[in-house]
């Protein structure tokens, strides 16, 4: 079994797993992402599994829509 996962700097990285355990065996890395600042992130270098665990310092920041703006106005 093979996972494909994004970062949140924007790299992507290939995840293989055992199939009957389904313990990750593999990381690496398979994509960098354009906004990545990371040096360490080059594409095919491994990564432990605490480097592909959220920051916690990152505070996600949401995206409000107004819903009212998308309803069409009568004249």
């Amino acid at each position: 079994m093979s996972y494909t996962l994004t970062l949140q700097c924007g790299c992507t990285v290939y995840v293989a797993c055992h199939p009957q355990t389904r313990i990750a065996h593999t990381r690496v890395i398979q994509g960098r992402g354009t906004a990545c600042r990371t040096r360490a992130h080059a594409i095919g270098v491994r990564l432990f599994l605490w480097e592909m665990l959220p920051d916690p310092a990152h505070r996600p920041r949401p995206e409000w829509v107004d819903a009212f703006e998308d309803i069409p106005q009568a004249p």
